[in-house]
Order: structure tokens, then sequence, then C-alpha cells
């Protein structure tokens, strides 16, 4: 277990630990997240931290089990520490696919919603891997899409279903949760050859504008 601290509210009182889930992307681990668990833990000293390995090796299935797995394995954490009295802010940061598989996560977390605090997402493909900037990409994603036979890559690139309104990322889209956060933060890059900014930013995007499909 991670050091143990409070999360203090406007009037300066202890209301309960604050709790900060990390998840990784695609074809990841825990390990890529724990330079920023520790550069986390020094500005957050108070915080626990969950680096979650529910997925690991499994990112090549469908996200929305691995939200299921996500979820679980936080309220298990919670049931196993015995923070259910005490848990006062739980918040989040995903990597990549992490993101996606977090708000894959948070309707199945519903019961911990009036906690949710930050969300925070890097380079997260949120309206998919459609128009990345690169025709290389775009390219080799089809291509590793069909070879590999992964279902994430299927959904990410919004090819899971021949109407779009039954799609993942769309289905997703309807889903609750987001809502529940304080605080957002959606970072996205223009030199990230692999996601589009507009995707990780859940912004709008003309090139979609544009496609007749």
């Amino acid at each position: 277990m991670e050091k143990q601290g409070f999360v203090k509210g406007d009037d300066d009182q202890v209301v309960g630990i604050q709790l900060i889930v990390l998840v990784h992307g695609f074809q990841g681990n825990s390990k890529d997240l724990k330079e920023l668990r520790n550069n986390l833990a020094v500005s957050h000293p108070e915080a626990l931290f969950l680096r979650s390995i529910a997925n690991e090796g499994k990112t090549e299935g469908d996200i929305e089990e691995m939200g299921i797995r996500l979820a679980k394995e936080i309220t298990e954490y919670i049931k196993d520490w015995g923070l259910e009295q005490t848990l006062g802010a739980l918040s989040f940061i995903g990597h990549s696919l992490g993101g996606v598989i977090i708000r894959a996560a948070l309707p199945y977390l519903k019961k911990y919603k009036d906690i949710m605090k930050t969300l925070v997402t890097l380079s997260s493909p949120h309206l998919g891997y459609m128009y990345a900037s690169s025709t290389i990409i775009n390219a080799g994603m089809w291509i590793l899409t069909k070879l590999s036979k992964s279902k994430c890559l299927e959904q990410l690139s919004i090819t899971d279903a021949e109407d779009f309104r039954q799609s993942f990322l769309y289905k997703l889209s309807l889903k609750e949760g987001m809502g529940w956060f304080k605080n957002i933060l959606l970072v996205g890059s223009y030199q990230d050859t692999y996601v589009p900014v507009e995707s990780a930013r859940i912004g709008l995007m003309h090139k979609a504008i544009e496609d007749t499909k």
C-alpha cells in the first residue's frame, strides 16, 4: 500500500483519502507510469496511488471488458484496504488507450460518482484513430487491425460496426461518467502522429465533418 493521506475541503477540514488511479495504454503495463507516479507523489504526498495491472497483456481485446476489469480492480482495492468509509476523492490519469479504458470503467463505478475529483488523459484516442495526421500511420493501423484481428483496434478505428451509431466509441460517448469530475484535463499534441490532437482533446474534427460516410 502506498503512503496514506487525506484530502482537505475548502474550509481546510479533512474530508477523506484521495486515491489516484494510473492506467497504461495499448500493449503497455503498470511500469510505464512508474516515473509519473513518483513525480506526482512529490507534489501530492497525501495521496494514495494505484497503478493498474488489470489489463496487462489484454489490451488487444474489447475495451468494454477492459473497463469492467479496471472497475473491479479499483473496487477490490478500496475494499481490501478498508477505504470504503475514508475515501474522499477518486482521480484518474490515463495514457493513450488508458484514457478510453477509464471512461469505459466509469459506469461501473457509479457508487463513487460523488467523490470523482480529477480526470487527466494523455494523448488518448477519445474519437478514435480515423483521421491520423500521417497517411502512413493510417495505412499501418488498417493493416495491423486486419492482421492482428484486434477488437480494440477495430473499435478505435471505428470499423467495429457498419453503422457508426452502433460502434463502441459512439455508444461510449452516450454513457455517463465524464460529468462527475470536478476537473478534466485532456492533453494532446500536434507532434503525435498516432492520435489526432482533436481526438485526444475531444475537439471538432473538420475531416470528420467533410467525410460523407
